[in-house]
Protein backbone atom coordinates (compact mmCIF):
# COMPACT_ATOMS: atom_id res chain seq x y z
CA UNK A 1 0.00 0.00 0.00
CA UNK A 2 1.37 3.08 -0.82
CA UNK A 3 2.55 5.69 2.17
CA UNK A 4 -1.15 8.01 3.09
CA UNK A 5 -0.09 11.15 4.90
CA UNK A 6 -3.03 11.75 7.22
CA UNK A 7 -1.78 14.62 8.71
CA UNK A 8 -3.29 18.18 9.26
CA UNK A 9 -1.86 21.10 7.65
CA UNK A 10 -1.52 24.35 5.40
CA UNK A 11 -2.21 23.56 1.90
CA UNK A 12 -1.91 26.30 -0.10
CA UNK A 13 -0.41 25.69 -3.32
CA UNK A 14 -3.08 25.66 -6.25
CA UNK A 15 -2.75 23.56 -9.81
CA UNK A 16 -4.19 23.47 -13.02
CA UNK A 17 -7.91 22.17 -14.08
CA UNK A 18 -6.90 18.92 -15.35
CA UNK A 19 -3.39 16.87 -14.18
CA UNK A 20 -2.15 13.67 -15.84
CA UNK A 21 -1.30 11.17 -14.07
CA UNK A 22 -0.59 8.21 -16.75
CA UNK A 23 1.43 5.10 -16.70
CA UNK A 24 4.98 4.81 -17.41
CA UNK A 25 5.56 4.43 -21.37
CA UNK A 26 5.09 1.47 -22.67
CA UNK A 27 1.92 0.72 -20.47
CA UNK A 28 -1.02 -0.68 -23.30
CA UNK A 29 -3.75 1.69 -21.84
CA UNK A 30 -4.87 5.31 -22.83
CA UNK A 31 -5.86 7.48 -19.97
CA UNK A 32 -9.24 7.91 -19.40
CA UNK A 33 -10.79 11.31 -18.24
CA UNK A 34 -12.31 11.34 -14.77
CA UNK A 35 -14.19 13.51 -12.53
CA UNK A 36 -13.54 13.89 -8.92
CA UNK A 37 -16.46 15.63 -6.61
CA UNK A 38 -16.86 17.19 -3.18
CA UNK A 39 -19.89 18.45 -1.58
CA UNK A 40 -18.68 20.78 0.67
CA UNK A 41 -19.99 24.42 -0.17
CA UNK A 42 -18.47 25.87 3.00
CA UNK A 43 -14.99 24.75 2.93
CA UNK A 44 -12.30 27.07 1.88
CA UNK A 45 -9.72 24.12 -0.10
CA UNK A 46 -10.38 20.81 -1.48
CA UNK A 47 -7.44 18.64 -2.63
CA UNK A 48 -7.27 14.88 -3.63
CA UNK A 49 -4.67 12.68 -3.12
CA UNK A 50 -4.20 9.57 -3.90
CA UNK A 51 -1.76 6.62 -5.75
CA UNK A 52 -2.09 8.08 -8.85
CA UNK A 53 0.10 11.45 -7.52
CA UNK A 54 2.07 9.69 -4.66
CA UNK A 55 -0.38 11.03 -1.52
CA UNK A 56 0.60 14.20 -2.10
CA UNK A 57 -1.59 15.95 -0.27
CA UNK A 58 -0.84 19.99 -1.64
CA UNK A 59 -0.85 18.53 -5.34
CA UNK A 60 -4.58 18.75 -7.26
CA UNK A 61 -6.81 21.40 -5.59
CA UNK A 62 -10.54 20.88 -6.77
CA UNK A 63 -11.91 23.84 -7.88
CA UNK A 64 -15.79 25.73 -6.49
CA UNK A 65 -18.42 26.16 -8.54
CA UNK A 66 -21.23 28.07 -8.12
CA UNK A 67 -23.34 25.88 -5.86
CA UNK A 68 -20.56 24.72 -3.80
CA UNK A 69 -19.35 21.67 -5.22
CA UNK A 70 -16.15 21.18 -5.71
CA UNK A 71 -14.36 19.59 -8.86
CA UNK A 72 -11.43 18.82 -10.73
CA UNK A 73 -10.79 16.18 -13.92
CA UNK A 74 -7.81 14.29 -13.91
CA UNK A 75 -6.72 11.91 -16.73
CA UNK A 76 -5.66 8.60 -14.72
CA UNK A 77 -4.64 4.96 -16.57
CA UNK A 78 -7.18 2.28 -16.34
CA UNK A 79 -6.92 0.17 -13.00
CA UNK A 80 -7.69 0.47 -9.70
CA UNK A 81 -6.87 3.82 -7.50
CA UNK A 82 -7.37 4.64 -3.84
CA UNK A 83 -8.00 8.13 -2.24
CA UNK A 84 -8.88 10.61 -0.36
CA UNK A 85 -10.07 14.39 -0.09
CA UNK A 86 -8.56 16.58 2.04
CA UNK A 87 -11.35 19.14 2.94
CA UNK A 88 -9.48 22.68 4.94
CA UNK A 89 -6.51 20.45 5.82
CA UNK A 90 -8.70 17.40 7.52
CA UNK A 91 -8.38 14.11 5.52
CA UNK A 92 -12.20 12.74 4.38
CA UNK A 93 -13.69 9.95 2.31
CA UNK A 94 -16.04 10.88 -0.50
CA UNK A 95 -19.19 9.55 0.38
CA UNK A 96 -19.82 8.93 -3.70
CA UNK A 97 -16.80 6.33 -3.43
CA UNK A 98 -18.31 3.02 -4.38
CA UNK A 99 -15.91 0.99 -3.02
CA UNK A 100 -13.09 1.58 0.40
CA UNK A 101 -10.04 -0.02 1.53
CA UNK A 102 -8.52 0.15 4.72
CA UNK A 103 -5.64 1.71 5.19
CA UNK A 104 -2.60 1.88 7.55
CA UNK A 105 -4.06 4.57 9.26
CA UNK A 106 -6.93 3.40 11.26
CA UNK A 107 -9.24 4.90 8.26
CA UNK A 108 -10.31 3.86 4.48
CA UNK A 109 -9.22 4.65 1.42
CA UNK A 110 -11.89 5.37 -1.60
CA UNK A 111 -11.28 3.16 -4.48
CA UNK A 112 -12.13 4.05 -7.83
CA UNK A 113 -12.10 1.25 -10.60
CA UNK A 114 -11.27 2.83 -14.36
CA UNK A 115 -12.22 -0.01 -17.01
CA UNK A 116 -10.10 0.48 -20.29
CA UNK A 117 -11.45 2.44 -23.15
CA UNK A 118 -12.62 0.25 -26.34
CA UNK A 119 -9.91 0.71 -28.98
CA UNK A 120 -12.13 0.36 -32.57
CA UNK A 121 -9.04 -1.02 -35.27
Amino acid sequence: MKRNNNQTGTLSRPTSRRRSHVPEPGANSRPVEVELTCEAPQAQTVFVAGDFNQWRADDLRLRQNETGTWKVQLLLAPGRHEYRFIVDGEWQDDPHASARVPNAFGSSNCVLQIPPLAVNV
